[in-house]
């Protein structure tokens, strides 16, 4: 077992999607006060020294700030666990931050916080915005979860609900200002 108190981890940046809800963007890369939205989150979480972006399109882009770039291993935008499936085989630490790319704001504390939530390496730690479940802000470990969740998209399933279901899950409330949740997914929402 690690110590699952430990603060190496390592990131990952969900930014493979279709950016359907803008027009079609790589929204990682969309600029938010003068950098791309991914380059927030890395400069917030990326201080471990392993850093991943799970990204389809534009991998040169990514790489030029200095996180790895894994592509999906299956085609066609198959949503945010592909991402994260994608990724964990890479990841150098055990522990893993996953956040998705359109949540710059996210409060600094969130992997300890997450980290320290967890009683056993086998629980999934989640985090909850005071009103409602954010599943794609989770702490896990990689080699606990990596096969299953591999298995559960080979057998056709896409959805992050559907594949925490069963998991042994540490729903955790975070005290933060509102604005520290929110998601940029369409424009507008993007602040001017």
């Amino acid at each position: 077992m690690t110590d699952r108190h430990n603060t190496h981890y390592s990131l990952i940046i969900l930014a493979g999607g279709a950016g359907n809800r803008m027009q079609g963007a790589d929204k990682g890369l969309l600029p938010l006060d003068g950098r791309p939205l991914v380059a927030h989150l890395l400069s917030r979480f990326g201080g471990q020294g392993d850093a991943l972006i799970s990204a389809n399109r534009n991998d040169v882009a990514y790489r030029q700030l200095g996180a790895r770039v894994c592509a999906d291993r299956h085609n066609g935008f198959q949503g945010p666990l592909a991402g994260v499936d994608a990724c964990l085989p890479h990841a150098r630490h055990r522990q893993c931050l996953i956040v998705p790319c359109d949540m710059p704001w996210l409060p600094e504390n969130l992997p300890s916080v997450l980290a320290q939530a967890r009683h056993t390496d086998a629980e999934i730690a989640i985090l909850h915005d005071g009103e409602r479940l954010q599943p794609l802000c989770m702490y896990l470990d990689r080699d606990i979860w990596r096969d299953d969740l591999s298995a559960y998209l080979h057998s056709g399933q896409r959805s992050v609900h559907g594949w925490l279901a069963d998991k042994p899950l540490r729903k955790v409330v975070l005290n933060a200002p509102a604005d520290a949740f929110r998601n940029l997914n369409t424009p507008e929402e993007w602040p001017n």
